[in-house]
């Protein structure tokens, strides 16, 4: 029983608290939060919510929204990953918000020098956000041009079954692959032609960060709620195309396999993104909030 599981860990959180009330609580995900906001009203401690998707996309269902958006009116301090998606809630809630980007991983493999492997990575949920039927199609159209190359898409999901179907209609099976999970992704990474976020929406993509910190020619589609715009400066250190226009996907893919010295370029310009979201400085902000 769903509600059973919900106020059964609203009790054990809220006993914590009250064991440690001088303790602040931080809150990511939907469920929570909500289950935080209900625990704030049998403690005293300060809570901070933290938006991490499209609030306008997720939670699914104008009930949950609405439940979510009264949720942040009762937090002590809101954090958000950009502008946009913080626009999106009432001024009681933006007027105690703050913007903190995601930290990039500190310890990436360096940038290859050199040729790069014939390979065309994603990595994400199998999840219809993702929109990896847009990517595979865009790869269809790629690969009649340049047979040699081959996308690779990590993750597992719901979708898992229909993009077997689609790889399987496009007769892409030796060309597309769907390898699941992996423990040793960045080596898969790092010296592969360019990294793809072909999602309909996002927060601010991990992946994608971690793909411009190894300085891998990095694609991704300009989607709500701005983080991948406010990431990629279009055509300096990456590239960004509309959500959900796949021959726009394959332009941009073809361009950076055809320009080898543009690709280049905007690979050297995305390492910096490391400087920018160091993670002692996101640290940083997050302590100062708390």
């Amino acid at each position: 029983n769903k509600l059973f599981w919900y106020f059964k860990n609203v009790k054990a959180i809220t006993k914590i608290l009250n064991k440690n009330q001088n303790a602040i609580a931080i809150a990511f995900l939907s469920r929570s939060i909500y289950m935080l906001t209900i625990c704030s009203l049998f403690t005293k401690n300060k809570i901070i919510l933290s938006e991490r998707n499209d609030p306008t996309k997720w939670p699914q269902g104008f009930l949950r929204k609405k439940m979510r958006d009264l949720c942040f009116c009762f937090a002590d301090s809101c954090v958000f990953q950009t502008q946009k998606a913080m626009s999106h809630f009432p001024n009681i809630v933006q007027k105690k918000g703050i913007i903190i980007y995601n930290p990039c991983n500190p310890n990436l493999p360096s940038k290859v020098i050199g040729p790069r492997r014939k390979v065309i990575i994603s990595v994400g949920r199998l999840h219809k956000q993702k929109n990896f039927v847009m990517l595979i199609k865009a790869f269809a159209k790629l690969s009649k041009e340049y047979p040699e190359y081959i996308l690779e898409i990590y993750g597992q999901g719901e979708e898992e079954t229909r993009l077997k179907n689609l790889i399987y209609e496009l007769n892409l099976e030796n060309r597309v692959f769907l390898p699941g999970f992996t423990k040793n992704i960045y080596t898969k990474m790092v010296d592969s032609t360019m990294y793809i976020c072909s999602s309909d929406y996002e927060g601010i993509s991990n992946a994608m960060l971690e793909a411009l910190g190894m300085g891998v020619p990095t694609i991704s589609t300009d989607c709500p709620a701005g983080g991948a715009k406010e990431m990629i400066n279009n055509g300096v250190n990456g590239l960004l195309v509309p959500v959900g226009d796949s021959d726009s996907m394959y332009i941009a893919m073809k361009k950076i396999i055809d320009e080898p010295q543009f690709a280049e370029m905007i690979s050297s310009n995305a390492c910096i993104i490391k400087q920018k979201l160091n993670i002692e400085k996101i640290s940083k902000q997050w302590i100062e909030v708390m």
